[in-house]
């Protein structure tokens, strides 16, 4: 997949706040592409609260701020996991990742330039809200996927997080996947949250603007008791629960992303 000289799609997979499942659709899904046959990057871009590693269940030594401080070489801090792709780590309560600089705005640039056609697709788990990091993680890449749930406080969050990209990045389309739905109507509460959010971004954000906010639903994912089962025995669904409706979902949306790079 993909030619000696084409770079890899970035996809910044964010959300307006924590606790929606955004770390665990980011991983199960770069083993999904993986198992695809696509060559996949995992940038934990939650530099000062990094969970991707005990999710994967891997104990890094080194992390990104290593090799944007120059003390350590790329190669040695990027990690291949067994679960078929390369992960590069963060660290866990390090003050500094939350803050954005010069220094890690060049350091993640020549990171990128240097890695970038080894991959097919690089996926940023960017740390939860709103902040200047998260900001210039989501100005890094092709692609915006925001995972949200049903309930109210994420609504408005993810609202807000739009907001903030289109008028500060101009970024305009959004990848949208639902989490945590009722099992038994959980296409129709995606659609409905899709719907509630346009409704929104016409009346205050669109007014005026000659290119309007447009978001795309991607999959609605079910409350399936296999995920938390998964993530207490630090399992991937494919792992541990191939025929679970969440893993099928993963394969839905690793489909979809394969079809953006094949365009």
């Amino acid at each position: 997949m993909g030619t000696e000289n084409k770079k890899a799609l970035r996809v910044a997979i964010i959300s307006g706040k924590g606790g929606v499942g955004k770390t665990v659709i980011t991983a199960n899904l770069a083993a999904t592409l993986s198992l695809n046959g696509a060559r996949i990057l995992v940038v934990d871009a939650d530099l000062g609260l990094a969970n991707l590693d005990i999710l994967l269940g891997v104990n890094p030594d080194l992390s990104i701020l290593d090799v944007i401080h120059g003390t350590q070489p790329l190669d040695k801090v990027l990690l291949h996991t067994e679960k078929g792709f390369d992960l590069l780590p963060a660290g866990s309560g390090l003050p500094e990742g939350a803050s954005y600089t010069q220094l890690l705005a060049e350091g993640m640039e020549s990171i990128l330039s240097s890695v970038e056609q080894r991959y097919d697709f690089i996926l940023f788990d960017v740390g939860a809200g709103v902040g200047d990091v998260v900001l210039f993680f989501a100005g890094l890449c092709d692609e915006i996927l925001l995972v949200a749930t049903p309930e109210p406080t994420s609504l408005m969050d993810s609202y807000a997080t739009i907001k903030i990209l289109n008028q500060l990045h101009g970024r305009s389309e959004f990848l949208l996947v639902v989490n945590q739905t009722n099992p038994d109507c959980s296409g129709q509460i995606g659609a409905n949250v899709v719907s509630h959010l346009q409704n929104v971004i016409s009346r205050f954000i669109d007014s005026g603007q000659k290119k309007p906010v447009r978001i795309e639903l991607i999959g609605s994912i079910p409350l399936d008791p296999a995920i938390p089962q998964a993530i207490r025995h630090r399992l991937l669904l494919a792992e541990a629960n191939p025929e679970a409706p969440s893993a099928f979902f993963m394969n839905d949306l690793a489909n979809y992303l394969h079809a953006r790079i094949a365009c």
